[in-house]
């Protein structure tokens, strides 16, 4: 039972000499209490859009519009005020795919043109 208690005691030492904020108290039957160390990190999803069948987006500054197309790496964009959005092209990185996507900086009414090398497509941007 000694034993016991002095691993357990070793072990609250050395948890709270890594982890100083995340133990609030220690008493003599060595439990602890674990506090939240960072608060929630809020995510925020980004807007989807199918180029095929949209002609308009409307979205808020800040948020990301992602395009849901096949072959993501063949498609081209130009922004025509590229101040309120900028586009960033799609395909494969060093371990995954990513799709197409425009950035969004600041808000006001633009277009965007969109190509698979077939066809363009053009949108009309709002972001408020």
């Amino acid at each position: 039972m000694r034993q016991l208690k002095f691993f357990v005691t070793l072990f609250v030492l050395l948890f709270s000499s890594l982890y100083p904020a995340a133990i609030s108290s220690a008493d003599e039957s060595e439990t602890a209490t674990v506090e939240e160390i960072a608060p929630q990190a809020r995510v925020i999803p980004p807007v989807m859009v199918n180029p095929l069948k949209a002609k308009t987006i409307k979205v808020k500054n800040g948020r990301v519009v992602v395009f849901r197309v096949e072959n993501p790496e063949i498609w081209r964009g130009k922004v025509i005020n590229s101040s309120i959005a900028k586009f960033v092209p799609g395909g494969p990185q060093s371990t995954y795919e990513t799709n197409p996507s425009l950035t969004i900086l600041k808000k006001g009414k633009t277009s965007v043109s969109l190509t698979d090398g077939k066809k363009t497509y053009l949108l009309k941007l709002t972001v408020s």
